[in-house]
């Protein structure tokens, strides 16, 4: 059974279409967030910030458009490590920390440790991208992309209970 975290509030109804509202878009104004949840202006501004507090509100981020900046090609690239070596590990992570291409990366269970979201002009920059990921660390037992053809859903929208 999982504990509640003893800090968590719990989300009204008003909360709840807070959070939904700032998800579609972080550019709302008080005022129009108003008119969607149906609070006051002033209400909203007080539940917005005790939410940030709180720490349900990470951040706020304006979404760029992929295609329009030149980054025409998606990618996903798996990564298997030969051994779980903690320098080999922190060499790697430091190699996807700072790779601007990296749009996401995740540690996973599986027969892929790593899985990477990236992001480049074409192939010729995806090759270049995979050589220097090879090269960060001596411990890349096997690499494999996929390149996307499609997005069907994309999404940072999480579901609001």
């Amino acid at each position: 059974m999982m504990m509640k975290n003893p800090k968590q509030i719990t989300l009204d109804e008003f909360d709840k279409r807070l959070l939904r509202a700032v998800q579609r878009d972080g550019a709302l104004t008080h005022a129009q967030l108003a008119e969607i949840v149906h609070l006051s202006p002033s209400q909203c501004a007080r539940r917005l910030e005790r939410l940030r507090k709180d720490g349900y509100l990470a951040q706020t981020v304006t979404l760029l458009d992929r295609e329009r900046l030149g980054l025409h090609v998606l990618a996903h690239v798996m990564v298997s490590v030969r051994s779980h070596d903690h320098s080999a590990n922190e060499a790697f992570y430091a190699f996807v920390r700072d790779a601007p291409e990296v749009l996401e990366c995740f540690a996973q269970t599986g027969d892929i440790d790593l899985l990477l979201r990236v992001a480049v002009g074409g192939l010729e920059e995806l090759a270049d991208f995979i050589d220097r990921l090879i090269e960060s660390t001596s411990g890349v037992a096997a690499l494999k992309s996929c390149i996307v053809l499609r997005a069907i859903k994309t999404t940072n929208q999480l579901m609001v209970r």
